[in-house]
């Protein structure tokens, strides 16, 4: 079955408290890559259709970072996420398969989560699936509320009983859906709320009406729902990511002495039997040969460096490292 993708990527982040209304909540990076990015990533090997980005605030910004790995179209005012979805219909509406909803600002997403995702949507024969989290502590968060093991709804903080409060699976924003129904019942949203919004967890309650299958999946690393509001929570992501891009290549073969104080890109290539020392930064597109040291205190960005090269105390951008070439500031 055909596979397809919305991200949404339309909010302005006013919890980012950026002075710069050109610059979108989406586009802030985390080691040199733009949140979007990531998403982009966990999708890219999912095998795809079509990936639709919904742009909004700073949308020019985040248009220039996915348009060359998603269509892009604009939801001009913002009435909702449930608004947001449907201005990807002149795309998507007409097609048979399976979409997939996420939002720009979940980096943490991993490809194996998203697959998961996909498989238990197929392998329960679901119409909808929506992606929780098991959380000790729920407050704040939608509660997912079932019957006889089906999603019948999703109840706010705000608008949970007593008896709902204490459930524990939340909503984590993710959701695969059967396109055609997904357009069909946007159509019949309406805004009765106070925000006077067109909500997307609006067609569950649709679904479930019409004998619709409503299922869940739990994740089984909450870390991978965490949504980016403001800087503290971008900065608990960026800790995160790090600390996967950094057993990502200890267990190739590199030594990271303190990966704490290490900062490697996404797309950075290291070789076997490499040293990275303490506060070093390698960005961009770098590549390392084997039998390097790098550090302590080096910043390497889009440079390709030789075999067995050394680099201390040293800045080196948009460059090229010969082998056994010898670069040190101390």
């Amino acid at each position: 079955m055909d596979k397809y993708a919305i991200i949404l990527a339309a909010g302005k982040g006013t919890r980012m408290k950026s002075k710069n209304d050109a610059v979108s909540k989406v586009s802030f990076p985390i080691l040199g890559q733009p949140l979007v990015k990531y998403v982009l990533n966990a999708l890219e090997p999912l095998d795809l259709k079509k990936i639709v980005t919904i742009v909004g605030f700073g949308g020019e910004v985040t248009k220039s970072i996915v348009e060359n790995e998603s269509e892009v179209v604009w939801q001009r005012e913002q009435k909702g996420t449930g608004h947001a979805v449907k201005q990807a219909a002149p795309i998507l509406a007409s097609l048979e398969g399976e979409t997939i909803i996420c939002c720009g600002d979940t980096p943490l997403l991993t490809d194996k989560t998203l697959a998961a995702l996909f498989s238990a949507h197929e392998t329960n024969h679901n119409d909808l699936t929506v992606m929780t989290a098991i959380m000790d502590n729920p407050f704040g968060y939608g509660r997912i509320v079932k019957k006889d093991k089906q999603v019948i709804k999703i109840v706010e903080q705000k608008d949970c009983s007593n008896e709902q409060a204490l459930i524990k699976e939340v909503n984590a924003g993710v959701y695969v859906v059967d396109n055609r129904a997904l357009f069909e019942h946007l159509d019949k949203l309406t805004p009765n709320n106070a925000a006077g919004e067109y909500y997307l967890t609006d067609i569950i309650g649709m679904f479930v009406s019409e004998g619709l299958r409503v299922g869940s999946f739990a994740v089984s690393d909450n870390d991978e729902t965490l949504g980016i509001n403001d800087r503290y929570q971008l900065s608990i992501a960026t800790k995160i990511i790090q600390k996967r891009i950094n057993k990502t290549h200890q267990l190739a073969g590199v030594t990271i002495e303190d990966p704490s104080s290490t900062y490697i890109a996404p797309n950075v290539k290291i070789g076997a039997d490499t040293v990275i020392r303490p506060n070093s930064y390698v960005l961009g597109t770098s590549t390392i040969g084997e039998k390097c040291v790098i550090g302590p205190s080096a910043y390497i960005e889009d440079t390709k460096i030789g075999t067995s090269a050394t680099i201390i105390g040293a800045k080196v951008v948009s460059s090229e490292i010969k082998d056994n070439e010898t670069i040190d500031r101390w």
